[in-house]
């Protein structure tokens, strides 16, 4: 009977250390996989990140940044660079870009949105509804940077047909995902990318 409770205890111990590991280390439900650059890429549709890139991604000419800011604000220069970046690249290369700030409340959850709906002279607020409603029916190619997840143990992009989206684990590191996708879209992009990261380090320095 000994001997039977102690294997019963066993078989416990073991499901509970392997639903711990799989809590705390998620398996990836993505087809393929690849690091480039300190970046881990995943998709289910496209196997190459470069190709996907320079060849999917480049062909659209309507282009959509959204950036996620924390109920404190306190990633908000590092928002404002993603989004100055963005704007700044796909102006130089003659496509359509629209920005959208997603402001979350305390709780995690979406407070409001500001757009410029494409425009250098307009700031939009929107509810949260508002802001929901725009981001699911927006046929522009978004380029989506999530907060910043401490327990990433290295930056992610998520490939989809619409859209990228962008996992860092610290808040300077949105920019420098975008960084490395726009290198891998245009590539003459270095030199643009390197003239508006030099307005921007006048700026904040």
């Amino acid at each position: 009977m000994e001997r039977n409770n102690l294997i019963a205890l066993i078989l416990v111990m073991l499901i509970f250390v392997f639903g711990a590991v799989y809590f705390l280390y998620p398996e990836k439900e993505f087809k393929y996989s690849e690091e480039i650059n300190g970046i881990m890429f995943y998709s289910n549709s496209f196997s190459s990140p470069q190709k996907y890139f320079f060849e999917t991604v480049k062909e659209r000419d309507s282009f959509l940044i959204v950036s996620e800011l924390d109920s404190k604000q306190e990633n908000l220069t590092h928002v404002s660079n993603q989004i100055a970046l963005a704007s700044g690249l796909f102006s130089a290369t003659g496509n359509f870009v629209s920005s959208v700030v997603v402001v979350f409340d305390k709780q995690g959850e979406i407070d409001f949105c500001q757009t410029n709906f494409g425009s250098t002279s307009k700031n939009e607020k929107l509810t949260k509804r508002q802001c929901e409603s725009l981001l699911d029916n927006s046929t522009e190619f978004k380029f989506i940077v999530r907060l910043p997840d401490e327990k990433l143990s290295r930056p992610e992009a998520e490939l989809y047909n619409n859209s990228v989206v962008i996992k860092p684990t610290q808040p300077e590191e949105g920019l420098f995902v975008l960084q490395q996708l726009f290198t891998a879209m245009y590539g003459n992009s270095k030199e643009i990318v390197d003239q508006i990261n030099s307005i921007l380090h006048s700026i904040t320095s």
